[in-house]
C-alpha cells in the first residue's frame, strides 16, 4: 500500500511539473511574439518583415554551414 500511495504521489508530482514547465513555456512563447513582431507591419507584398528571430536564426545557418564546409564542424 505505501509503494502504491508513493507511486502516485510521484505521479502527480511529475504532472505538476509538466504543467508548470507548460505554463511557463507557452508565457514564453507568448511574450517573444509580442516582442519580435515587427514593427512596421507587413510589406506591400504581403510578406512580414524578417524579424530579429528570422536574422539570428540565418547568422546561425551561414556558421554552421561553415563550420562543416571548413571541418572545423562535424571532424572531418
Amino acid at each position: 500500500m505505501g509503494r502504491l500511495f508513493l507511486f502516485a504521489l510521484a505521479v502527480g508530482v511529475i504532472i505538476a511539473i509538466v504543467v508548470i514547465l507548460a505554463s511557463i513555456w507557452s508565457n514564453t512563447v507568448d511574450q517573444g511574439r509580442r516582442a519580435l513582431r515587427p514593427f512596421f507591419g507587413p510589406t506591400e507584398d504581403g510578406m512580414m518583415a524578417p524579424n530579429g528571430l528570422q536574422k539570428v536564426a540565418y547568422v546561425a545557418l551561414i556558421a554552421l554551414l561553415i563550420g562543416t564546409a571548413s571541418g572545423l564542424l562535424g571532424g572531418l
